[in-house]
């Protein structure tokens, strides 16, 4: 089992990452991460149910993903 314990210093930072975009994964959790870079954004935090989502190194906070833009027909 996973516990989450908010961390009570996200509550004085919360306005530095007032520029915060919150994506989806294709398991259905969401990453709040900020822009970083052209095309770039730096994972700030996981919210998941899936506890594989949480060992998925992509995923974890710090990591860089890189935007691509496609159209699935």
């Amino acid at each position: 089992m996973i516990y989450y314990i908010p961390d009570p210093n996200e509550l004085f930072q919360a306005d530095k990452l007032k520029n915060t975009i919150v994506m989806k994964t294709p398991s259905g959790a969401k990453i709040e991460a900020v822009p970083c870079g052209y095309n770039e954004v730096r994972v700030i935090k996981l919210l998941s149910t899936d506890p594989m989502d949480y060992l998925n190194k992509n995923y974890q906070p710090g990591s860089i993903i890189t935007m691509e833009a496609r159209l699935d027909q």
